[in-house]
């Protein structure tokens, strides 16, 4: 905005809002600056049609809570959408970072050979068991350990029978709103011919904590000095222990360890309502980490060559179908099938 338009990058709110010609105007520039990053690669690689209007969507949210007024021509009057289809069109597209998630055989093979020591395995075990964000269990980029957000001895409850301990922490996706440690998790003690005990891994690292005369006001997942564990030493030590797997190291990261939980649980037979539940998710976006496996699609395949199914003329002949959004709202708009002349949709149940 400065060096190639000479205008300030930071329009005044006041004349956004009462001069259409000047919101017009840096309508037009945020345009620019999408065709500028798909055009000169300012990072030196070639930025998908998708991270583009991330871009410009977060440049749009930042200048609305900053200033509490729309940036131009706000997103229901911009073209920018229609420029990225056509860059979506007319250019291949770079490929999307295919994240994958470990498995626990492969967790337990890496750090076997690995051996990054007891306070990792009881973090990573941790992270996996308890289907964590690298985030809820480490410290974030630039964040600052305290003591009220932040994992420490104290949430954790070993049960006397040590059969499993209770970890308290905080919601990640909840900190916009909410401070806090407001999440309580289960972490059971693996059976016989289990590839890991996340239960003896936490203990043994409390023990060494100890030992080391590490303060109890220190972070719970932290190295010898007690320096907290941080998000990108999560996401370097996944890497490392499933390259030690003999996996490619470029497709893991700290989301690994939650995608892999929430992928073996799917495996073992876990229903999904309660993988939604273990991983602390309040939309249905926990689907896209239950990754299909061998498992469960043999799972899956055995139960229905063996489902006992009563046959359409014994009754069961009707085709009941949850209506898609897009359905339910039309039916609201135009009226019940046969109603011609329509109405509100006030006293319909859809439900």
């Amino acid at each position: 905005m400065v060096q190639v338009r000479m205008a300030s990058p930071i329009p005044d709110p006041r004349r956004l809002k009462e001069d259409y010609e000047y919101a017009t105007r840096y309508e037009d520039y945020l345009e620019d600056y999408a065709v500028w990053l798909i055009v000169y690669r300012p990072s030196g690689k070639q930025i998908s049609y998708k991270s583009v209007g991330k871009y410009v969507s977060a440049t749009r949210g930042w200048y609305k809570r900053n200033y509490r007024q729309t940036l131009g021509l706000g997103a229901e009057g911009s073209r920018i959408n229609e420029v990225l289809k056509g860059y979506a069109r007319t250019e291949a597209q770079p490929p999307s970072v295919e994240r994958l998630g470990c498995t626990p055989a492969d967790l337990s093979a890496g750090m076997e050979a690995v051996q990054p020591g007891q306070a990792w395995e009881a973090a990573l075990t941790f992270g996996m068991v308890a289907l964590a964000r690298g985030c809820e269990f480490a410290l974030g980029d630039k964040e600052v350990f305290e003591e009220d957000q932040h994992m420490m001895p104290e949430d954790i409850v070993m049960a006397a029978d040590g059969s499993h301990y209770t970890a308290k922490m905080r919601k990640r996706k909840d900190l916009v709103v909410l401070r806090g440690k407001h999440a309580v998790v289960i972490v059971p003690a693996s059976g016989d011919g289990a590839f890991f005990c996340p239960v003896r891994s936490m203990q043994a690292w409390l023990e060494r904590r100890k030992a080391l005369g590490i303060a109890a006001r220190r972070p719970l997942f932290c190295d010898d000095t007690g320096a907290p564990f941080t998000v990108q030493q999560v996401r370097t030590m996944v890497k490392d222990i499933m390259a030690a797997a003999g996996r490619d190291p470029d497709k893991y990261g700290a989301h690994s360890l939650r995608i892999g939980g929430a992928t073996a649980a799917l495996a073992a037979g876990v229903p999904t309502s309660l993988i939604r539940l273990m991983g602390r998710w309040s939309s249905d976006i926990y689907e896209i980490y239950c990754r299909m496996s061998l498992q469960s699609a043999m799972s899956a395949g055995r139960a229905i060559a063996s489902a006992v199914v009563t046959r359409p003329d014994d009754g069961f002949a009707e085709e009941h179908l949850e209506l898609q959004p897009a359905e339910i709202a039309g039916f609201l708009r135009v009226g019940a099938p046969g109603d011609e002349a329509g109405h509100d949709g006030d006293d319909v149940d859809v439900e």
